[in-house]
């Protein structure tokens, strides 16, 4: 047991074959763990196959050992740490400022330059030295001086009690004291200059000087800051053509299922596919880079051959990871030797979710000398599995229990911080497992909505995020972490930089902790953060409150 008291469980390790002499069954634990499973006789290994070739394989369900769920809150911290490996190995992108919005920043960004890089003018007005009046420059024979103009090279030093015109951000002369702003100054056409009376001149006003923002080489950003409009334009001040950003994972989805239609409306018992439109561009919201959606027929090599042979940093199936005949996810991960590390959450809905860690592919026949066979693949780094429910909205808290901490250490993002609310209404909970349940914010409090059921996406369309509730319920009024949508109001803000983030392991072991625990805030700054938060959501899409419906949550709920 941790130091919040969850279980910890070794995570499983499905192997091809065991040795004749292995206390083990095929696929139930690690190296020295006992089986939960009576031993028997190892199997062959499996032979090679060739194309189109079929291997029978036993129900998904035979030699499945019985399994607890992992806890929600460790299931999203066991996620965030499993690509921490190949998060701090990875090499950053450089990209020209033009294609960095929306990247994330693989190493702290350090100024170039002093910012500003020479004394300026805050206004227009005039440049000064010394007390005043001020004798004026005379120009050319019916002509006004010039003055100073932005762009130009350094002046020539401005005498005492002497001024000169000088345009905002245009570079002040040496010599000169303070700036006069246009309005405060009188020029009678004597040619002397008068500061009006309301507005004595101080020393140094209206004058920027160098460094004021920053000296170079000062870390003005951490790494794993979002690239944000704001961004770019601190980093093109600063004196950068180019970011180093984290290359964005690349995923593929997989839907599974012959029963969905891709167009059209539900006809003969097959309805329409609501999670390949949907999967793709949230995965995108997250960070990644989406190879592409594809759709798979409910046939187990056809499911095995489309996640061994996938060039995927991270694969994301939808269906498949129930006990059913057609639910090919398990005997997939067990003929690729995977290790699960979230085999099933305590979550409703979503509660059949998984993690693994595929197996490292190397050559079968390199350096054998009488193989004249050529490599099948060349080793690869790890891989990961996310196994999505079927049902649509199962399959979204599955995207952000397993797939967002993930991915966010993949791209190295700090963790969120999941933001309290109010429950606007009393929300019924399930006897053991954590519930997420959608959310739209009114005023201070979250109103919880009516069509939360597994196979619903109703409620999360309309939705401002996901109010976690915790076993056994939550009373009106009771303060829960609402998990935001990557396109949410308060999801865009930029977490604070007062502790700069460390390297990609140290971010998300922090993360893990902070998941497993409940925020420590009081009440007054909970109703503070969640009524500035909320705000902008509730001005820019106005909805109707809802309440909440009478969703079955019995423990012999179905398998979402």
């Amino acid at each position: 047991m941790d130091a919040q008291g969850h279980v910890r469980r070794r995570p499983e390790v499905y192997s091809r074959s065991r040795s004749s002499g292995s206390p083990r069954s095929e696929g139930t634990g690690g190296k020295d763990t006992r089986s939960r499973a009576p031993a028997r006789q190892a199997p062959t290994p499996h032979p090679k196959r060739t194309p189109g070739a079929s291997t029978p394989h036993p129900h998904p369900s035979m030699n499945a050992p019985h399994r607890s769920p992992t806890s929600w809150p460790d299931a999203r911290a066991i996620a965030a740490r499993a690509a921490v490996k190949e998060a701090a190995h990875t090499t950053p992108v450089m990209r020209p400022l033009s294609d960095a919005l929306g990247q994330v920043l693989a190493a702290p960004l350090a100024a170039l330059t002093d910012l500003p890089p020479f004394d300026t003018s805050a206004m227009d007005g005039w440049a000064l030295s010394g007390p005043g009046p001020w004798r004026l420059p005379t120009g050319a024979k019916g002509q006004d001086h010039p003055g100073i103009l932005a762009g130009h090279g350094e002046m020539a030093p401005l005498p005492d009690g002497h001024a000169v015109r000088i345009a905002t951000g245009a570079r002040v002369p040496p010599g000169a004291t303070a700036v006069l702003r246009s309005e405060y100054g009188t020029d009678a056409g004597d040619g002397w200059l008068h500061a009006s009376p309301a507005h004595p001149v101080v020393l140094g006003q209206d004058i920027r000087t160098r460094g004021q923002e920053c000296r170079s080489g000062d870390q003005l950003l951490p790494a794993g800051t979002l690239v944000t409009p704001a961004v770019l334009g601190l980093a093109a001040a600063a004196g950068y053509d180019e970011l180093p950003t984290v290359r964005r994972p690349r995923v593929e989805v997989l839907v599974l299922g012959d029963e969905l239609l891709t167009e059209g409306l539900p006809h003969d018992g097959r309805i329409r596919d609501a999670l390949g439109p949907m999967v793709g561009p949230w995965l995108r919201a997250l960070g990644a880079e989406v190879m592409g959606t594809r759709r798979l027929a409910d046939e187990a090599d056809v499911v095995h051959a489309a996640v061994a042979e996938s060039t995927a940093d991270v694969v994301v199936t939808t269906g498949g990871t129930a006990a059913g005949p057609l639910d090919h996810v398990h005997p997939t991960l067990r003929r690729l030797g995977a290790e699960l590390l979230v085999d099933g959450v305590a979550v409703r809905p979503g509660h059949p979710m998984l993690l693994a860690r595929l197996a490292r592919e190397t050559s079968t026949n390199q350096g054998d000398p009488e193989n004249t066979e050529p490599p099948e693949r060349p080793a690869r780094p790890a891989r990961h599995l996310v196994g999505l429910p079927g049902n649509p909205l199962a399959a979204v808290s599955g995207l952000l229990t397993l797939a967002e901490p993930l991915l966010r250490t993949m791209t190295g993002r700090p963790a969120p911080d999941p933001g309290p609310a109010p429950l606007a209404e009393a929300v019924q909970g399930h006897p053991r497992d954590t519930r997420l349940v959608p959310v739209a914010f009114r005023q201070e409090a979250a109103v919880p909505l009516r069509f939360n059921g597994p196979a619903m996406l109703r409620g999360i369309a309309a939705a401002d995020g996901l109010a976690v509730i915790p076993p056994g319920g939550a009373k009106r009024g009771t303060e829960v972490d609402v998990l935001d949508l990557p396109w949410s109001a308060s999801a865009t803000e930029q977490p604070s930089h007062t502790d700069q983030a460390g390297q990609a392991g140290q971010r998300t072991d922090q993360a893990g902790q902070r998941t497993g625990q409940a925020p420590q805030r009081t009440d007054q700054e909970a109703r503070q953060r969640t009524a500035q938060a909320r705000q902008r959501t509730d001005q820019a899409r106005p909805r109707t409150a809802r309440a909440t419906d009478g969703e079955d949550i019995s423990p012999q709920e179905g398998p979402a």
